[in-house]
């Protein structure tokens, strides 16, 4: 049998940590290591436990759970961090995902489609809430517009097309760590957290037909 996923948990309901640890132990993959009550005990059990995976509310007292994140990032960057909030507003979301969560997860989620979400972080894919994404998408739209030159709105192209920045690079002769300045760019201009909502925000401000 391979080597289990080691999770964190880290929430200041307790009702929700035990919920979850008794979801969780059920799983043959996972094995709960640890409860964190607040962001502070978040980031020393990490550091004391090295988890694979750690399961996180945003809103925590002593430490905030983005603040949490950051530090555990800058500290261990191996570790693997799944957002677990009640709240899917634009600017939850934005802090989760700039603090470094590798996922943002509401927390209605039926079990089984976290059981799969969280073996999907852990394996190092991103996975995001599609009603939290909505919601960021439609605050983006009503945001003041932004302009694109020509060679922006190209790259926009290639990664509504599924691109990679290597490939982009060579249908435009550029290099891939130029195309990469770029892309970061456009997600920096346009408020994007990820090439995937980076093409739907592109296509729905018209910018790609």
């Amino acid at each position: 049998m391979s080597e289990k996923i080691k999770v964190l948990l880290a929430d200041d309901h307790p009702l929700m940590t035990e919920g979850l640890k008794l979801t969780i132990s059920a799983w043959e993959e996972f094995e709960v290591v640890g409860i964190a009550s607040d962001g502070q005990e978040m980031v020393e059990l990490s550091m004391k436990l090295n988890p694979n995976l750690v399961i996180a509310d945003m809103q925590m007292p002593k430490i905030s759970g983005p603040e949490a994140v950051r530090l555990i990032k800058e500290r261990l960057p191996g570790v693997h961090v799944m957002a677990f909030t009640t709240f899917s507003d634009p600017e939850t979301v934005s802090e989760a995902m700039k603090a470094g969560c590798d996922g943002f997860l509401l927390k209605v989620i039926e079990p089984e489609k976290l059981r799969v979400s969280l073996l999907s972080v852990a394996g190092g894919l991103h996975v995001y809430d599609e009603s939290a994404m909505k919601q960021m998408e439609r605050s983006l739209r009503e945001e003041t517009e932004v302009s694109f030159n020509r060679r922006e709105v190209e790259i926009l192209r290639y990664i509504c097309q599924g691109m990679t920045n290597t490939e982009i690079a060579d249908k435009l002769h550029l290099r891939p760590g130029t195309v990469k300045n770029m892309v970061s760019l456009l997600l920096s201009k346009s408020g994007c957290i990820s090439r995937a909502q980076l093409a739907r925000y592109a296509t729905g401000k018209g910018l790609i037909k």
